[in-house]
């Protein structure tokens, strides 16, 4: 028994003499491989999509139904109507940053007619949404995305912030919650 006793106290003394070998490390090294795996498949993931939503590039095309009126809101009308820059913020009912937000953006959006602000629900229930747009009363465009456009703008959590130039050309993206002086600061360049 003391044979056994004096070898467990050798390798605890082992472990905390050589910190390569104790249970911390262990950890590390499959945090390591587990988030090398993730960027292996991001990067799969993004040399496969066709349209991917990226600075420096055109934004990917887009149809998404106006959750007030109904009808159709395409990117490219959007970017052919006129020079104005856009914002475009994807968002959901289930989302308190996104619902936090909303006043920040409405009152960028009045005092910018200059700018397209338009936001659009993602992942999200559409009878859900349309109580929730109904609720907090954006004075901007809102969107509703069946699933096509989360495709070609994937984000890794919500709110998301898309910054085009007049040309319809991804300048920023920024995740989290905005305020009006960010979104001023912003949009100042584009044009």
């Amino acid at each position: 028994m003391s044979s056994e006793w004096q070898k467990s106290e050798e390798w605890q003394e082992s472990d905390d003499a050589d910190p390569l070998q104790g249970p911390l490390f262990r950890l590390s090294g499959v945090f390591l491989i587990v988030v090398a795996a993730g960027l292996l498949g991001a990067w799969i993931f993004n040399s496969e999509g066709d349209d991917i939503a990226g600075v420096g590039e055109p934004a990917p095309e887009f149809e998404v139904e106006n959750i007030v009126g109904g009808e159709s809101i395409v990117l490219s009308a959007l970017v052919a109507a006129d020079d104005r820059p856009i914002v475009i913020n994807l968002m959901a009912s289930w989302c308190p940053p996104c619902r936090e937000e909303i006043p920040e953006l409405s009152a960028f959006a009045v005092a910018n007619p200059d700018v397209v602000v338009l936001g659009v629900a993602v992942d999200d229930s559409y009878d859900d949404f349309k109580q929730f747009v109904t609720e907090a009363k954006p004075t901007y465009t809102v969107g509703f995305d069946e699933g096509a456009m989360r495709e070609n703008y994937p984000t890794f959590g919500l709110p998301v912030t898309y910054f085009l130039d007049s040309d319809g050309v991804v300048v920023e993206v920024f995740t989290g919650i905005l305020d009006q002086e960010f979104l001023e600061e912003q949009v100042a360049g584009l044009g």
